[in-house]
């Protein structure tokens, strides 16, 4: 499914979609693509306030993870060596229920989620100067 020349400011039409797919799911995982800038963490940040998270949403680059109010789960895994990730127990934290969004995935991790849960899905985000194209599924 592709969303056309969605701008950082009109992110609603994606958050909904993401909100249809996760509804009545207790674990989903979605997997977001893109270059830096694409917008991967403002559109968590959209999708927390649509869900009326209070919380300020930022991106959890140093801290691995970030989680608001139990049910929304936020990753950064750039530069992440696979062994580290699982290391750190990435499995386990990605069992929690609740919705995960993990920016910077590697295909190796892609393919072991896709091994242990059922609901993967991938979001790829493409930029142009002043709109984004989204690509999921």
């Amino acid at each position: 499914m592709l969303f056309s020349d969605i701008g950082l400011n009109n992110l609603a039409t994606i958050c909904f979609k993401i909100d249809e797919i996760s509804k009545n799911k207790e674990h989903i995982i979605f997997l977001l693509y893109g270059d830096i800038g694409a917008g991967k963490t403002s559109l968590v940040k959209e999708y927390a306030r649509l869900c009326d998270i209070k919380d300020s949403v930022t991106s959890p680059t140093f801290s691995l993870l970030h989680e608001y109010d139990n049910k929304i789960f936020h990753y950064d895994l750039y530069n992440r060596e696979m062994s580290d990730l699982l290391n750190l127990g990435i499995l386990d934290l990605l069992s929690n229920n609740g919705i995960h969004f993990v920016e910077w995935a590697n295909d190796d991790l892609r393919e072991i989620l896709k091994d242990a849960f059922s609901n993967i899905i991938t979001i790829k985000i493409d930029k142009s100067l002043k709109t984004r194209n989204y690509e999921i599924s």
